[in-house]
């Protein structure tokens, strides 16, 4: 029966659950302290009653020895006691050991008076009768067999004392119950707080910022080494990577030289003397392949370069809408040629903040992939629309589309999700360009996603965060002066 609600407080956070403990503790606390104060009171209730039951019970018997033989005296005496207690309860009995009742008061329960004596040989018993308790002193005499004297009282009134005091504390208990919880949900987002602002820092963590550390508050607890702890772990993976980006960008730096005299040499051999390459059908593949892996080299340098901190001068406040529609001009003659509709659609400017020329890189990528891809007669959008707080670009094409088992590793670098599309429109692919579309991104603070199905198209939707002080709708003069919208091209 407890499993399935232990099942779902272990699916809840840890401030409820931390909520649900403490209330619970709490809780079973004051139950457990309740019946303790329960059967303490009781036992000091029970003790003070016997005490003085012990104490009348000796006077008794005290006086008894005294006016041993004065019979009249001593009745006089067990009515003047009597009397003197009736209206705590009290009730007072007088009789042999053998149990014949000598004398007793007017409110001696029945029960006490057919109780029989038991443990007569000892000076002292305290015997509980029902709702009765008494206390038995034994009366030595010189000249007679000695007498019993109990002297006892009502436990109805202890116990209703007991019960009132137990209602008062279980009302003071109920009270603490309905504030237990929203106490131990305070005090558990308390508890959780610095957690949390880790969990808010660890969440804006990034490839892209490997310098962010999460806070440590300087109070030595366990939170305080968790968060040492995760730091040194970043700093070891932002070495590493460190590292690795050094390595790429020392490889890529030293094999674009060479690959670039390759490359120039060979297309001067080609354009001076055809002829004698005209047998060599290898060249132009050749010279395919160089340039190829000069395309290669320049994108791992890209890449390397946009896992580095952006400067101030870099970071600057552009107009995404202008950047598209340089970006659109750019490519409207290879659209042309490949007999491909190319538009571009923007209601207003789009402020947003970064470096122009990162920005022109990733709008041609993502135009040059839409194109590629794209078969003639087909069509490639490019869309910009401001929000609130951000400006969504969206590049969409009616091509040949992406598996979805593709999708969430599009982004990865050297990725290539069908060998038959790498070559599109008679390109080679690097498999670098979204890699570097998704590092720009990032680093201006957006982000970026994919969607696509097979033969029906892909849209590429990149979210950038507006540039703060500008609103919406400015003049586009205000950044840059945006070129012409080109015409469609022709299909």
């Amino acid at each position: 029966m407890l499993s399935p609600l232990i099942d779902r407080l272990r699916a809840t956070t840890l401030r409820t659950r931390l909520a649900v403990w403490n209330a619970a503790v709490v809780v079973a606390l004051m139950g457990v302290t309740l019946l303790s104060v329960r059967f303490a009171a009781r036992a000091v209730l029970y003790a003070d009653a016997d005490a003085e039951l012990r104490g009348a019970a000796r006077e008794v018997a005290l006086a008894i020895q005294e006016l041993e033989g004065d019979e009249p005296r001593i009745l006089a005496t067990l009515r003047r006691k009597a009397a003197g207690h009736e209206e705590r309860g009290w009730f007072l009995q007088l009789l042999t050991p053998d149990g014949m009742t000598i004398w007793r008061s007017d409110h001696c329960p029945e029960d006490v008076l057919n109780y029989p004596p038991t443990d007569v040989e000892r000076m002292e018993t305290v015997r509980q009768v029902g709702h009765y308790r008494y206390v038995s002193t034994r009366v030595d005499r010189l000249e007679d067999e000695p007498l019993l004297v109990r002297v006892g009282t009502y436990t109805t009134g202890l116990d209703e004392g007991l019960a009132g005091l137990m209602w008062l504390l279980t009302a003071v208990a109920l009270l603490l119950t309905a504030i237990t919880p929203l106490a131990a949900w305070w005090l558990a987002g308390r508890a959780t707080k610095p957690l949390a602002a880790i969990l808010r820092s660890a969440a804006q963590l990034s490839p892209t910022r490997l310098g962010d550390r999460l806070p440590v508050r300087g109070s030595r607890d366990e939170l305080d080494v968790l968060a040492q702890t995760i730091n040194g772990l970043l700093d070891s993976v932002a070495k590493h990577v460190d590292r690795q980006e050094q390595f790429v960008a020392d490889a890529a730096h030293e094999l674009r030289g060479p690959l670039a005299a390759l490359q120039s040499s060979m297309e001067v051999a080609l354009a001076r003397d055809p002829a004698a390459t005209a047998g060599l059908e290898s060249v132009p593949d050749m010279l395919e392949a160089a340039r190829h892996l000069s395309k290669v080299a320049n994108d791992l340098l890209t890449l390397a370069e946009s896992g580095q901190e952006p400067t101030p001068a870099d970071n600057v406040v552009v107009d995404l809408v202008t950047i598209a529609h340089q970006t659109v001009a750019m490519f409207s003659g290879v659209a042309e040629e490949q007999g491909l509709a190319l538009v571009v659609s923007a209601a207003a400017p789009a402020a947003v903040r970064g470096d122009p020329i990162d920005l022109r890189r990733l709008t041609s990528n993502l135009l040059d992939n839409a194109l590629r891809f794209t078969p003639s007669g087909g069509s490639v959008r490019v869309s910009i629309v401001s929000g609130v707080n951000a400006a969504v670009m969206t590049v969409s094409d009616s091509g040949s589309g992406i598996a979805a088992r593709d999708l969430d590793r599009v982004f990865d670098r050297f990725f290539k999700s069908d060998p038959s599309r790498t070559h599109g429109g008679g390109r080679r692919s690097s498999g670098l360009g979204l890699a570097i579309c998704r590092s720009i991104v990032e680093a201006s603070g957006g982000t970026i996603a994919i969607e696509s199905r097979l033969g029906q198209g892909t849209t590429v939707t990149v979210r950038l965060p507006l540039a703060a002080g500008h609103r919406m709708g400015a003049p586009a003069d205000a950044f840059s002066r945006r070129p012409p919208a080109p015409q469609p091209a022709s299909r």
